[in-house]
């Protein structure tokens, strides 16, 4: 019994560990999903997508003459989310600062 608790307890920290891994990912992503969606229409300030692995919510401030985008991505329980602050410089993004915000 005990070997199986174990093996139990060890098996949802490692599908926990990948959730949390896929979930930063997703979030990144969603940066990338700004990025080429804002080169087409700089007007653009939030959006969605559902993936097979989970979901990711976007949202997009315009701040002197940067763009703030906050990404969140949900996969399964775990949930992680950025901000990163972004100008277009000769039509290249340039990141100018990028952080992981802890809940």
């Amino acid at each position: 019994m005990e070997s199986y608790l174990k093996s139990n307890t060890e098996n949802r920290m490692v599908k926990r560990e990948v959730q949390s891994r896929q979930a930063l990912y997703l979030a990144e992503g969603g940066v990338e999903w700004a990025k080429a969606h804002l080169t087409t229409n700089p007007d653009l300030r939030k959006g969605s997508l559902s993936l097979d692995n989970g979901q990711v919510d976007v949202q997009i401030e315009l701040s002197g003459g940067d763009y703030k985008v906050t990404s969140k991505g949900l996969s399964g329980l775990a949930v992680r989310k950025i901000e990163e602050h972004l100008e277009l410089v000769n039509d290249s993004w340039v990141s100018k600062s990028y952080q992981e915000l802890h809940q």
